[in-house]
């Protein structure tokens, strides 16, 4: 069985977000569009942290 990496459960965790702001934006539920999109901010931000990282220790 394959076992998804940490960055590959972020990226599903960030598309799922997106979708998820489309929805309640389309919905006009501003606040918790807003939330979602925090929560997908930090999924970027934590993709980027670990892309990073990743290219660090491919180069040593």
């Amino acid at each position: 069985m394959d076992i998804p990496s940490k960055l590959e459960n972020l990226s599903f965790a960030r598309s799922m977000l997106r979708e998820l702001a489309r929805r309640t934006d389309a919905a006009d539920e501003k606040l918790l569009t807003y939330l979602i999109e925090m929560a997908s901010a930090e999924a970027d931000d934590r993709i980027e942290a670990l892309s990073q990282g990743q290219a660090s220790r491919e180069r040593f």
